[in-house]
């Protein structure tokens, strides 16, 4: 449901789509995308997660004190703009939103959205300080943003045993503070490349699948051992 520019829109009724989309629809939305792209590592998912990403902070962010607003700044007139941070049964758009930052931020390596979160951070601490319990998603991002934080890119034919048993051997391990790239060898010019463009330059060694670990943005030797990756994840 969205716009001819691609604006999100909130609700659906009787065949008509209306309403614009509030900070929870987008960063719910986002938090799919960036689990789909993990899961099947689909490009696209990841394009439309910062596409949408793109429209969260032009239409929701706070330019004074940071955070997002629960409407955008072209929505309906109000008295005054909240911005929600309460984790209930569902987190807050807030909270959701921060985590989304700090994973897109390792994921491009924009530092800019990893700044956006810790202002977000900074801006809620008070509530947080007094209540954390009533603040659990907000959190868990607070975690990520603490660290330690794990960034692993497999660079590998997509399609080889040797990639699919690496990406396997990470997902068989719970690790929360972890983003994973895949850098497909057997494509010319991966899509990746433009997001990400770190990822040019780790390539495959002798044509294995090859990962590259790094923790806090310091990247350990690359290897082509599953053993070892894991043993640098302190997995094992």
């Amino acid at each position: 449901m969205c716009t001819s520019e691609g604006r999100l829109l909130h609700r659906y009724r009787d065949s008509h789509a209306a309403i614009l989309a509030n900070v929870d629809d987008y960063a719910f939305l986002i938090w799919g995308l960036i689990e789909l792209y993990e899961a099947t590592f689909g490009v696209r998912y990841l394009r439309s997660a910062l596409d949408l990403n793109e429209d969260l902070i032009k239409h929701f962010w706070d330019n004074e004190v940071g955070g997002f607003y629960l409407t955008p700044d072209d929505g309906e007139d109000l008295l005054v703009r909240q911005k929600v941070i309460y984790d209930g049964a569902i987190p807050s758009g807030n909270s959701v939103a921060m985590l989304n930052l700090l994973r897109l931020g390792h994921i491009t390596g924009n530092t800019d959205f990893e700044e956006k979160a810790f202002k977000i951070g900074r801006a809620f601490s008070e509530n947080v300080k007094e209540s954390p319990a009533a603040h659990t998603q907000l959190m868990i991002a607070v975690d990520f943003a603490v660290g330690p934080t794990y960034r692993i890119v497999i660079a590998g034919n997509s399609q080889a045993k040797d990639t699919r048993d690496m990406v396997r051997a990470l997902r068989t391990h719970y690790l929360p503070n972890m983003v994973v790239i895949l850098n497909p060898t057997e494509q010319k010019s991966p899509a990746i490349h433009h997001i990400a463009e770190f990822t040019k330059s780790q390539l495959s060694i002798n044509n294995k699948a090859t990962a590259y670990v790094c923790v806090n943005y310091t990247c350990k030797k690359p290897t082509t051992d599953i053993k070892e990756m894991l043993e640098q994840l302190s997995m094992k």
